[in-house]
């Protein structure tokens, strides 16, 4: 179906098109009124929606425009006009001109597509039915009836013009005897024709009547009503004479077919239907209307609609219903009714007039639809919208509303508030070791005990992850905040215990205060969670309140992330090389690629400090761009000079959820001219949490390239074996170098554990290489686990490009 939409707000042109072209409309949008005319010419649309409101030309003077120029335009084709305003008159006019129908703004989205349909639906049928009856008026006055006399000897047939005429036959050349009025005789009703005729002469039947199909002089078939009585008889009684009339019936049989689809129609809708007459009494209701209130044709008919009755809508709701109806012949809402057995629900409903000829009101057509499912999600949107899906709690968003709220009652009351920003410790560790199903279930724990410490004017919201935001409301002193505080410490250091296992928590809390510290939720926000963090140095399990010598380290900060920011542009940053090697065949195999940063003044920042200060502020995405061109390029360098490694190159998750990864790759190696098969991507399982499907997408992609891909921190994580098992283009697992350092500890688990990843890497034919191999003892019991590639300090250090061809190219392996 194809919609045509005139409407100069641009937002509203799109949200008509993802509200209706999943629905199968096809729409074209128009901003004005002369682009819509264009456009209604061009491409002759089955529905117009057209905004009343417009500068330049209203919709008005556009739909007149329309009407003169659009064949069909207001009769095949309705036009539905949307307006934002309640204007009576306006609607009139809207109807009066030709409008099928009219919309408020703003619009109900959900339901914008079924009644649009409802629209065509009406439309369609009301147009068809006012089709049919001019044509049934015109073809009465113009009524002609055949005319026969039969010898019922001979068979022959005396007929009048008419008849032929009917037929579409030139009476001049029609002859008509009983045997070709047979054979005219459609094949299905020819048989029960004999069957009457014979019936009739034998005295059977006191008068010859039957309905057929002749066949017409084009071809077609044409529904016949033929009468007849026998007028003249032998003296034995043998009927010798027949007069009869044949009737042209074709158009009735036609509108009763039309008649009992309709009435199918009616019966089978979807949408409840009631009809009443004039005094408002039920006379009609179809099976959706049973189906949707309960009640059975039978015991509502005769009766008042009323009986539907909800109590919800006052006497003026109802009064200023019928006085819309009176006006305008149509009232359409949203109304609550009640089922048969006292239920109360939602009902979309709308109401039409129907008149006679004189244009006296015969009978009410209502039409309703069940809305409670869509009240129901309308209303999970609005909760899930506001809410914590995990621990129910109300969502930043919520809270910043309330959050106001609880500000404009202060300034008049002159009370305080008091923001607490809570974070649980070590919770990442709590995930890692128990899972994330324990660490969910941790969480809303957590927030019931939180809940339990507040009163009920205080707000509380999970801000995300294991963080959360407190706000006491209307105090009068600051050691409310203190008490509250201790007593939420007190609760959360008692134990969890989540299936039979005991969770000890501790939390750190950063407070600060209104109007003290800001009269901002983002500055009060701020310097709670700088508090935050000042507590976590505590020694965390407490909690500080803002002081301004604080924000000294959020300072430091502050000239990291811009000196971060120049690094790439003077060239303070630079690639470190660590050679892996192949144990089993005596050679180097690749490197990894390490990201360094010496300052202009000769600093050296670790990467552990600057690393997650780039991810956080977004620069990871332009330096890891940067790191992956520099790495291709010297490893071409390498490859032309006849070694022949893969080079290794560390991924963010930040890279895949701000920057454009595939891009960032097939640009680094058509600049460098690196073979892909030498590349080869590391991966936290971080990054794979991020979003699996979209991450597992990306690999996939640039695995068709050739680039490779491995895991790293294997082990490190609860659930990489889920990961792996969704990623078939993994080709290498690197066993986290915790687990390489506890090789030395000599604990069985800890070999069992690291000969589990070789084993997983064989089955599944993945190379495993382990990391951080730093001592002769990790060397050598790694070899007996039989794994063949390792990189760490005892092999070999991280080394400047200078450095790494002549130690690294060059190591033989004792």
């Amino acid at each position: 179906m194809k919609v045509l939409v005139i409407d100069d707000d641009a937002m509203t042109q799109l949200l008509i098109q993802e509200a209706l072209s999943p629905h199968g409309f096809d729409v074209i949008a128009a901003e004005n009124g002369a682009t819509g005319i264009a456009l209604a010419l061009e491409h002759s649309p089955d529905l117009i929606l057209l905004d009343i409101l417009m500068p330049g030309m209203d919709g008005f003077a556009c739909l007149e425009i329309l009407r003169e120029r659009l064949p069909g335009c207001g009769t095949t084709i309705p036009v539905v006009m949307l307006t934002g305003v309640e204007d009576t008159d306006s609607i009139e006019r809207v109807f009066a001109m030709g409008a099928s129908d009219f919309i408020h703004k703003p619009i109900l989205w959900p339901i914008l597509a079924h009644r649009l349909h409802f629209v065509m639906r009406s439309h369609r049928l009301t147009h068809e039915l006012l089709i049919k009856e001019e044509r049934q008026r015109l073809s009465m006055l113009a009524a002609h009836q055949g005319f026969y006399d039969l010898d019922i000897r001979t068979g022959l047939t005396i007929v009048n013009d008419e008849y032929a005429i009917m037929l579409g036959y030139d009476p001049a050349t029609f002859k008509e005897t009983n045997t070709a009025w047979l054979e005219r005789l459609h094949p299905d009703d020819r048989e029960a024709v004999e069957k009457t005729y014979r019936s009739y002469i034998a005295g059977e039947l006191s008068e010859y009547r039957g309905e057929f199909r002749q066949a017409c002089a084009d071809g077609s078939w044409k529904w016949i009503l033929s009468v007849g009585n026998i007028v003249e008889r032998d003296a034995k009684g043998v009927p010798l004479r027949m007069l009869g009339m044949h009737t042209d019936i074709d158009y009735l049989k036609q509108t009763e077919e039309c008649l009992r689809l309709l009435a199918k129609v009616f019966e089978n809708s979807g949408e409840s239907i009631m009809l009443c007459d004039a005094s408002n009494k039920i006379v009609d209701v179809n099976r959706s209307f049973t189906q949707v209130t309960g009640y059975l044709a039978e015991e509502v008919i005769g009766k008042n609609p009323s009986i539907l009755s909800s109590g919800r809508h006052d006497a003026a709701f109802y009064q200023q219903m019928r006085q819309t109806l009176n006006e305008k012949g149509y009232w359409q809402g949203e109304i609550w009714n009640r089922r048969k057995n006292g239920e109360l629900f939602p009902e979309l409903l709308g109401i039409s007039t129907a008149c006679d000829a004189q244009g006296r009101l015969t009978h009410y057509i209502a039409v309703f639809s069940d809305i409670s499912e869509r009240k129901a999600t309308e209303a999970k949107i609005e909760y899930l919208a506001h809410h914590d899906s995990l621990t129910h709690l109300p969502n930043r968003i919520l809270l910043r509303d309330r959050f106001e709220q609880a500000v404009a009652y202060a300034a008049r009351n002159n009370s305080l508030l008091a923001l607490l920003f809570l974070d649980l410790d070590h919770f990442k560790q709590i995930n890692d070791t128990m899972g994330h199903d324990i660490g969910d279930r941790l969480l809303q724990a957590i927030a019931t005990r939180l809940v339990k410490c507040l009163r009920e004017v205080d707000i509380i919201c999970r801000q995300g992850g294991d963080e959360f935001i407190i706000v006491l409301t209307d105090l009068k002193e600051t050691d409310t905040v203190l008490q509250t505080t201790q007593k939420i410490l007190q609760q959360l250091n008692e134990p969890f215990a989540i299936d039979d296992t005991q969770i000890n928590t501790s939390f750190s809390i950063g407070i600060s205060l209104y109007p003290k510290d800001s009269m901002r939720f983002e500055g009060l926000l701020t310097k709670a969670d700088t508090a935050m963090y000042a507590a976590k140095k505590q020694g965390r399990n407490t909690f500080c309140f803002f002081s301004s010598d604080m924000n000294i380290g959020s300072a430091e900060r502050m000239n990291m992330e811009n000196s971060l920011r120049h690094a790439l542009e003077k060239g303070e940053l630079s690639l470190y090389y660590q050679p892996q090697y192949s144990i089993k065949n005596r050679q180097l195999m690749g490197a990894e690629a390490l990201l360094r940063w010496t300052t202009a003044t000769g600093e050296r920042i670790p990467p552990a400090t600057f690393v997650p200060v780039t991810e956080d502020n977004g620069l990871i995405v332009p330096i890891g761009d940067w790191v992956l061109h520099e790495a291709c390029r010297q490893t071409r360098r390498w490859h032309d000079a006849g070694f022949k490694l893969t080079i290794n190159v560390n991924v963010s998750y930040v890279q895949f959820r701000q920057g454009n990864i595939v891009q960032s790759v097939c640009a680094a190696l058509a600049s460098s001219g690196l073979d892909p098969c030498y590349l080869e991507l590391e991966l936290t399982e971080t990054t794979m949490r991020v979003d699996i499907e979209a991450v597992v997408k990306v690999m996939v992609k640039l695995g068709k390239l050739g680039v490779k891909f491995a895991i790293k921190d294997v082990g490190d994580g609860y659930s990489f074996l889920s990961y792996i098992k969704r990623c078939t283009v993994v080709d290498k697992l690197k066993i986290d170098r915790s687990f390489v350092n506890a090789l030395s500890q000599g604990r069985r688990e800890d070999k069992t554990l690291v000969q589990a990843i070789i084993q997983l890497g064989r089955t599944l034919s993945i190379q495993v290489l382990a990391e951080g191999v730093e001592t002769v003892d990790q060397f050598d019991q790694l070899m007996q686990l039989g794994c063949k590639n390792m990189q760490g300090y005892y092999l070999s250090h991280p080394l400047p490009v200078a450095e790494f061809e002549p130690k690294a190219m060059t190591l033989i392996l004792g």
